[in-house]
């Protein structure tokens, strides 16, 4: 078979899956769901021979592309020599990354330390052996230190080559290295952020605490779904799943490490300790762990907190036995990012309340303070980052980010500031705001017939059929390919379902902490799309409960990498981790018996 437009061509068997192949040759097509047929993003357009279509591809292909040969890949069993052309492969340039946070303190203790000894050399009268040499130099602290036996093969030797005048590289529990001369003002760490949507690396001066420079990458498993589910799923159901989901992602932070450091004059012998946030299933994932379990019920992960654990052991290519220490977990939907988030806003330590939010595919969220902290996870879908949204897309070249509505004209802001493609989540929240304001939409989510709508410009924009209504945000004459660009009836109701979820895990924290909404005094917005939203926009459609004072609200970036950067930093962060898992308590939303009477009166568009 072959593909268009590479000309790449290869030889498969007939019965093979064509998303499955696309994957295989490094096609990165978009699939949400894991190629399950139901998100409809992974078009192809099959040049030769004619293929049938099925009823999954009848329910999520218009007649048009069906006419001109769309099908979705992976719903195409191959049957014989096939021409493709492939139409929704993403663009990793693109694609707009956040990897700072605003406003955090980095305090610089950490236990990793470097020491410049020149041990005494043995003679004929003081014939010490060299370990004993070694550990005789040492403080209380290092005493018991434990060296690798890679490292103790070739001991004497180097400290002969060296004069004994080496630095050695050590935790208190292991020596990690032993460098020749005096290397003591070279030290460095990494910080990443582990998304499920974004991998964000950072390089870090660990004697300054200073961070030098910063890569981020799309994670090369959203090719396998867009969501954690999607992925628990793919681990689990396909022969070598989980190995393939922890392989992608591994070679893709190794391909990060080795962009930092080409950016700035640091080898990775000169990488001693690497500490990473994410949520617990990547974080599992990325150990290699079954994450299967914390899909079915009661949702519990294998590990909270997991120690010990050296770049060797999981294929890094750093020193072998440079730490991975990776940010705990406080349950299996709420992982080591939000643990982050608390830890870089200092939640914890704080008398005031404060409320965090991480909107993504998932959307954490905590509410407390130094008393106690409630913590959630709301099934919030991929809406927000423009899946099952049909003409939604990441944040990236092409995506329409932003909408400003006025009696006779719609905004638009696009991102690179290139023809629209289609409607990332900031984009989507400003036009249903602004459809809100304007008449457009019943507090129900109904979109209104042109009949029902006085303003004659928003008249035009109204497309009305069986199915439902849509808006058209940009026409089809200003679009080359000569198709509008709409939100639909469909499309309300995703944005409905998702604020409602949100809205319902809020007030039941409230409630949970026995407190009164007035009380909260801060909220963080962290993430991508928490960083870009308009807090308005936010509040009008009710992803934000109404009650909220916008003047309360601050967008903190990302604070995955900043809490990252604080546990490698700081050994008294690790310690102030082990208290927040003390006093957070996960609730469990669909256990609860109230929580379907929260997300009901919350999927209204109107103030409660």
């Amino acid at each position: 078979m072959a593909f268009r437009p590479s000309g790449k061509k290869v030889v498969v068997k007939s019965g093979t899956n064509l998303l499955d192949i696309a994957q295989r040759e490094g096609f990165e097509i978009l699939d949400e769901c894991g190629g399950r047929g139901t998100c409809g993003k992974c078009k192809v357009r099959i040049v030769s021979p004619a293929y049938a279509i099925n009823d999954n591809e009848k329910l999520l292909l218009s007649e048009a592309e069906i006419e001109s040969g769309i099908h979705l890949a992976c719903q195409v069993t191959l049957t014989g020599d096939t021409e493709v052309e492939l139409l929704s492969q993403q663009e990793k340039s693109s694609i707009r990354f956040l990897v700072h946070a605003a406003d955090v303190h980095y305090d610089i203790d950490s236990k990793l330390k470097k020491f410049y000894l020149e041990l005494t050399k043995p003679d004929i009268n003081n014939p010490i052996d060299d370990i004993s040499n070694f550990r005789s130099c040492l403080n209380e602290d290092y005493k018991n230190i434990r060296m690798p036996i890679s490292l103790l093969q070739s001991f004497s030797a180097f400290l002969r080559k060296n004069d004994y005048k080496v630095t050695f590289v050590m935790s208190p529990d292991i020596l990690i290295n032993i460098e020749a001369g005096d290397t003591t003002q070279r030290m460095y760490g990494l910080a990443f952020d582990l998304g499920t949507t974004t991998i964000a690396g950072s390089l870090i001066d660990m004697r300054t605490g200073k961070e030098l420079v910063v890569v981020a990458e799309t994670n090369p498993q959203r090719t396998y779904g867009v969501d954690v589910i999607s992925r628990i799923n793919y681990a689990k159901d396909q022969a070598g799943g989980l190995s393939k989901l922890q392989s992608v992602v591994i070679e893709t932070i190794n391909g990060m490490i080795e962009s930092l450091l080409e950016k700035v004059d640091v080898s990775f012998r000169e990488i001693y300790e690497i500490s990473l946030a994410g949520n617990t299933i990547m974080t599992h994932i990325f150990l290699g762990i079954d994450p299967r379990y914390i899909g079915e019920a009661p949702y519990n992960p294998t590990f909270r907190m997991i120690s010990n654990i050296n770049a060797e052991e999981v294929g890094l290519t750093l020193l072998p036995k440079a730490q991975v220490i990776v940010l705990p977990n406080i349950s299996g939907y709420v992982g080591g990012d939000i643990t982050a988030l608390i830890l870089a806003k200092e939640i914890h330590l704080d008398d005031k309340i404060s409320l965090g939010i991480d909107i993504g595919t998932n959307g954490e969220i905590v509410l407390g303070s130094r008393q106690g902290i409630k913590c959630c996870s709301a099934a919030a879908g991929p809406a927000f980052e423009g899946g099952h949204i049909s003409c939604g897309m990441r944040a990236e070249s092409g995506a329409i980010d932003t909408v400003v509505f006025s009696d006779d004209n719609l905004y638009v802001d696009v991102i690179d500031n290139v023809e629209p493609k289609g409607i990332c989540g900031t984009g989507l929240l400003d036009i249903v705001a602004g459809m809100l304001e304007n008449g457009l939409i019943e507090d129900n989510g109904r979109i209104r017939s042109a009949a029902e709508i006085e303003n004659e410009f928003y008249k035009t924009r109204l497309l009305e059929s069986d199915s439902g209504n849509s808006f058209v945000v940009v026409p089809k004459e200003r679009m080359a390919k000569n198709v509008d660009i709409v939100v639909t009836q469909r499309d309300i109701r995703e944005l409905q379902l998702a604020k409602a979820a949100f809205n319902a895990g809020i007030n039941i924290l409230i409630k949970e902490l026995g407190i009164d909404a007035s009380q909260i005094e801060r909220v963080y917005l962290a993430g991508a799309f928490g960083s870009y939203i308009n807090k308005y926009s936010a509040l009008t459609v009710g992803l934000l409960p109404s009650y909220i004072d916008p003047e309360k609200i601050h967008f903190v970036g990302n604070t995955a990498i900043a809490g990252a950067r604080k546990y490698l930093l700081a050994d008294k962060s690790r310690h102030e981790v082990e208290a927040i898992l003390d006093i957070t308590d996960y609730i469990e939303l669909s256990m609860r018996t109230d929580f379907q009477d929260e997300f009901t009166d919350s999927i209204l568009f109107k103030p409660r």
